[in-house]
């Protein structure tokens, strides 16, 4: 069992680890640049990632009340895990300066691309699914809490700007216009099927390889005291939590899993983009994105390890 166990962890973090160690080399030997990572990063979020979120849940029979239960307790604990980086943030006396985007880093999942890749990595189609259904439920409350504490450093906020922006999120849209086609059971045509799925297919690796390219090795250097509160919250004490309530709760098999996955994937890019716009500290959260990203390759497999000794996947 415990071989077994590992094998199944490796397999579920090693090819993510794997695409970022690329990028980072892909870097360093000159063959990718800043340029690359821009590109491909708008490329992902705006085409292939919708198209990708698009396809596994339109063709998936979801029973959307089945999951009733999983979409509460993220939304739930999306909201605590904010509050429990805040407290946090009191604890250790983050100063004013600061503040917003260490409660930021310590609690924004990075779903989209490392939470949804070890899922399916995990469970195939069956944990895509499920990772969309997460990701659309807790990032609306990602985007509003982030703009709602960096907000409390002084920066004015057009909050009818932010409505607006979240309804025209192309993974919204992707999975607002998704769910239809899986409930009514409505085929998508053949040539635009296989269309979708070959765009699909690129973004994983195109999005984790980029992720890798934008790591800076002076991150490590640059890590300070606040830097590192950051990284053992995010990626040790939130998903803990998180997966202790959801075990408690009752939550079991893929569901457990993903969920545990989901909250314990390092801090999101998406991070730096809001601390930049809201002009909170840039470098602190650039810092723990790197180093969570860096640390979750560690973590995560401890994660995977103990969940599947559970007998539960």
């Amino acid at each position: 069992m415990y071989w077994q166990t590992l094998l199944f962890t490796l397999e579920t973090t090693m090819p993510v680890i794997l695409l970022v160690v690329l990028g980072i080399w892909l870097k360093y030997r000159g063959i990718v640049d800043s340029a690359f990572v821009e590109a491909s990063s708008k490329l992902v979020f705006r085409v292939s990632l919708p198209v990708l979120m698009f396809m596994a849940i339109a063709t998936a029979d979801i029973q959307l009340e089945l999951h009733l239960e999983l979409t509460v307790f993220v939304a739930l604990a999306a909201v605590i895990a904010y509050f429990a980086a805040v407290g946090w943030a009191t604890l250790v006396g983050v100063n004013v300066v600061q503040y917003g985007a260490f409660v930021q880093a310590s609690f924004r999942s990075n779903l989209g691309i490392v939470g949804l890749a070890l899922c399916i990595n995990a469970y195939g189609d069956a944990g895509a699914v499920l990772g969309a259904l997460v990701l659309a439920v807790v990032t609306p409350i990602y985007n509003l809490l982030s703009v709602w504490v960096l907000a409390q450093q002084g920066q004015a906020v057009n909050w009818r700007q932010q409505w607006v922006a979240m309804a025209q999120n192309p993974l919204i849209i992707a999975i607002v216009l998704a769910v239809p086609f899986s409930v009514s059971g409505l085929e998508i045509p053949t040539m635009v099927a296989r269309a979708g799925n070959a765009l699909a297919s690129m973004t994983l690796p195109l999005a984790l390889i980029g992720i890798g390219a934008s790591l800076s090795a002076s991150a490590l250097k640059q890590a300070n005291r606040l830097t590192w509160h950051i990284v053992g919250l995010k990626l040790l004490i939130l998903p803990s939590l998180v997966g202790g309530a959801a075990w408690c709760i009752g939550f079991r098999h893929e569901e457990l899993a993903v969920i545990v996955l989901m909250f314990a994937s390092p801090t999101a890019a998406a991070a730096f983009v809001m601390a930049g716009a809201m002009k909170a500290d840039v470098k602190l959260t650039a810092n723990a994105i790197a180093l969570t990203t860096l640390g979750a390759g560690i973590t995560v497999s401890g994660f995977v390890y103990v969940i599947g000794l559970l007998p539960l996947v």
